[in-house]
């Protein structure tokens, strides 16, 4: 079982005034980040810590608490938001590091020793189990303590009280690390990784029990944000989180898609292609990829500003007169001078282009001709498309 360093804020528990709380927490996250190469936010105003690597790097159990416990104090002393201070507590498992870090609030980090879980646990009321049938029908049967309920014969139990009742005992016997529908926010499962838990709600990832080397795993910075990301869809739903994706086109908006997060290898790794809701790889948008083909394609760099919609342009030569595209898509003139959206003209000092494409000829509703351009004015390049005979700003390089 897992061995955890649990860090209990009893004042930023339930967030109430306009973020803050979790802007508090996300700063008692990033604390435990300094000396710790892995926190995993377990709910707001919960967050653990695996505390092999440490431990061992630090000199022990009690020399990581007490620095958690003064990086957590010094955060949370910074706004009154916090309310009381935190807890902090390690144990083997998150359910009796959770209590031990609730009844270190007030005080100094409680340790329960390796192997001393069951001890630990027995003492407590089976209301933590935070199962109000299973509590008050075991109250009724005069069973008001871990250790009891523990002590019951097991096929018993789950005989009587089901399979979630054998858990929520083998939590109380201290042989089962955590009770299901604690997590809010799940640290990914992958590769050397064991699930260890089950998600509130349905299928959910696993908890993550692999302990990665301290001060060593390259991946660890992406493990987190990987964490953080499927922290925010459990709350906000699959498709809140978007990925950019570069895809097949000629103009940098064609390029650029958002796709929902399916996870960090979404399509193998070929931008051209994603997963859908079953796990299927398939291209993005309409079967198109990111190589070519394209005719007309822009080449690189790339824009750093695409705007949503192009902004009205003119473009002329020394003399005033407009500059076109021929149709052998040559310029009539040399650009001398550009405004856009009505504003001052300025100098054109270098240009690029055209790349003319004939789009959708297929179409019964006619097809797209158009045009675009590389601009360079004294202060920064345009890229310029020539559609319906105008000229429009497309998107702006750095």
């Amino acid at each position: 079982m897992q061995r955890l360093l649990v860090i209990w804020c009893p004042g930023i528990l339930e967030q109430q005034d306009h973020g803050r709380e979790a802007r508090v927490f996300g700063a008692v996250v990033a604390a435990l980040e300094s000396f710790a190469t892995r926190v995993d936010p377990v709910r707001p105003g919960v967050c653990a810590v695996p505390t092999r690597g440490p431990s061992r790097y630090f000199g022990g159990d009690g020399v990581l608490a007490t620095m958690a416990a003064a990086a957590v104090a010094r955060e949370m002393a910074t706004d009154p938001v916090a309310g009381e201070p935190a807890g902090v507590g390690v144990a083997d498992g998150l359910f009796a590091a959770v209590l031990a870090a609730r009844a270190a609030v007030g005080g100094g980090p409680v340790i329960v020793p390796v192997a001393q879980t069951p001890s630990f646990l027995a003492p407590w009321p089976v209301a933590t189990l935070d199962r109000p049938e299973l509590v008050d029908l075991l109250v009724r049967l005069g069973i008001r303590t871990l250790g009891g309920f523990a002590a019951l014969p097991g096929p018993h139990v789950l005989a009587r009280f089901g399979e979630e009742g054998a858990l929520c005992q083998r939590v109380a016997r201290g042989t089962e690390g955590e009770l299901p529908g604690f997590r809010l926010f799940f640290p990914p499962v992958g590769p050397g990784a064991t699930s260890a838990g089950a998600g509130s709600g349905g299928p959910a990832p696993g908890v993550a029990t692999r302990q990665v080397g301290f001060w060593g795993d390259s991946a660890d910075a992406d493990a987190r944000a990987a964490r953080a990301v499927a922290g925010v869809r459990e709350l906000l739903g699959p498709e809140a989180v978007v990925r950019g994706r570069l895809v097949g086109g000629r103009g940098p908006a064609e390029r650029a898609r958002l796709l929902p997060w399916t996870g960090p290898d979404e399509g193998g790794g070929d931008p051209g292609r994603t997963r859908d809701r079953r796990g299927q790889d398939r291209p993005v948008g309409d079967g198109a990829t990111s190589g070519g083909p394209w005719p007309g394609q822009v080449p690189p760099p790339a824009p750093v500003v695409v705007l949503s919609r192009p902004r009205p342009a003119q473009l002329t030569d020394a003399g005033g007169k407009p500059v076109g595209v021929r149709g052998d898509g040559t310029a009539t003139a040399v650009p001398a001078r550009l405004s856009v959206a009505g504003g001052p003209w300025v100098s054109v000092t270098g240009w690029a282009g055209p790349w003319p494409s004939d789009e959708r000829w297929w179409s019964v509703r006619g097809r797209r001709r158009q045009a675009r351009m590389q601009v360079v004015t004294a202060h920064t390049a345009h890229l310029l498309t020539r559609e319906r005979g105008s000229w429009w700003l497309e998107a702006t390089y750095d």
